[in-house]
């Protein structure tokens, strides 16, 4: 692989011997992808929870070595971290052992000390495309394949689905193998999504998309797809959802929507001025399938109701005030809404926290709230029945429980509904 000038003293170890170990990674992995050089990044993203992979995990292997070198390892560009595996206050509010709070004040601790270190901005979040500005052409290294796809899709900047690894080493050297999605001729379409004339787009709900974006994922395998028939002013947290819901069925680290993203201004520019491989229709049928793939409940009483997986923006979190002012949730069950520490504190001022916790419901910030859909969490919170607008909680929650947790999966309504009444009458 060619190494600038730069590079080579990188790897020659004067800028000392976190950099040079990162170096060594990121060379590693662009041979073993075919890359010809390293690119610069602007931007990265690393995991919010270094200290609580298990044993073994590379995560952890990689963040002794940051631990271990405090006196050289500094991230290069502006770093974001992913959400934390549990946030105090919910751990608190939720009435978790003191035991495991004080384990989890520990972790806070030490992952504090070593991104303070390490210079990385504490945003914990899988939004981080609101932390720093992303423009269309920029290189990034950004782990997690939800934050990847919207990163690639919806901004049109261009990152590979990174390891925890990859990204750390990016962010301590600014660089990254220059392969994959990095590389225009990569990024075209392949398959053409239709929207049947049979449904309204225009009125889609969050889980819409996720369901339209669930069925496409299970037919491309790692071929691109180019939605046609989405409305032209759909927002991004529709599109975040979308890409939540494709990646867990698809290896492809993309879509384009005509009309709405930035490289598919036309049909033929998201082709690349080829003519797809294959044309699919998602119709009424399709998105009742979809739908039901993530029911897999019989039982309508619910015990959770989880909203913000991925985070939820400051609109879906007026959305769901709106949704519930002047109702009460259910004494039986617990509504969580996640968020960003910043968007919450937003949502706070627009008194939308307030009114769904005057309701009783929490806004939990920094935490990945699917956690709490999933064993151990959702053993310890004796949770069997979990509604949500996320595919992933629904999918995630029965899976990772292996049938012990069943899901409801609907619109924004349908869970603030099974909130108020205690059971499930969504569509």
């Amino acid at each position: 692989m060619y190494l600038s000038e730069d590079e080579q003293r990188m790897l020659d170890g004067e800028q000392g011997l976190s950099v040079r170990k990162a170096m060594e990674l990121l060379i590693k992995v662009g041979e073993a992808y075919g890359a010809e050089k390293m690119i610069n990044v602007s931007q990265a993203l690393v995991s919010g929870h270094l200290f609580t992979a298990g044993k073994g995990h590379e995560l952890q292997a990689f963040a002794k070595i940051m631990s271990e070198m405090a006196d050289d390892a500094v991230v290069k560009v502006p770093t974001s971290a992913l959400p934390i595996n549990l946030s105090l206050r919910f751990a608190k509010e939720v009435g978790l052992p003191e035991s495991t709070i004080q384990q989890e004040q520990s972790t806070l601790t030490k992952r504090t000390k070593l991104f303070q270190r390490l210079g990385v901005i504490q945003s914990y979040t899988c939004l981080p495309h609101f932390v720093y500005d992303l423009r269309k052409g920029e290189h990034v290294a950004f782990l997690e394949t939800n934050v990847g796809m919207l990163t690639n899709s919806w901004f049109g900047a261009m990152t590979n689905l990174d390891g925890n690894s990859t990204a750390i080493a990016s962010a301590i050297t600014g660089k990254t193998p220059e392969y994959g999605l990095h590389l225009p001729e990569n990024r075209f379409g392949k398959v053409l999504i239709k929207i049947g004339p049979d449904l309204e787009p225009d009125r889609f709900d969050y889980a819409d998309y996720v369901a339209l974006a669930h069925w496409t994922g299970r037919l491309l395998f790692d071929r691109i797809a180019v939605y046609q028939g989405l409305p032209p002013r759909m927002r991004p947290s529709h599109a975040k959802y979308m890409c939540a819901s494709q990646i867990y069925n698809s290896a492809a680290g993309m879509f384009h929507i005509v009309g709405v993203t930035p490289e598919a201004s036309t049909l033929e520019a998201a082709f690349g001025g080829k003519k797809p491989e294959e044309i699919l229709v998602f119709g009424k049928k399709e998105k009742r399938e979809a739908y039901e793939y993530f029911c897999t409940s019989t039982d309508t009483k619910v015990d959770m109701v989880i909203i913000g997986c991925p985070h939820c923006t400051v609109q879906e979190i007026g959305d769901i005030a709106r949704l519930i002012d002047g109702r009460r949730v259910n004494k039986d069950v617990r509504l969580l809404i996640g968020a960003s520490e910043s968007v919450t504190s937003l949502a706070k001022r627009m008194g939308f926290v307030d009114i769904i916790e005057d309701a009783g419901g929490l806004v939990i910030s920094d935490m990945c709230i699917r956690l709490a859909a999933l064993p151990p969490l959702s053993e310890a919170l004796g949770i069997r029945v979990v509604a949500s607008t996320s595919g992933s909680v629904a999918q995630n929650a029965y899976r990772r429980s292996k049938g012990k947790t069943s899901a409801w999966f609907g619109t924004t309504k349908n869970c603030i509904d099974a909130a108020v009444k205690g059971k499930w009458g969504g569509e």
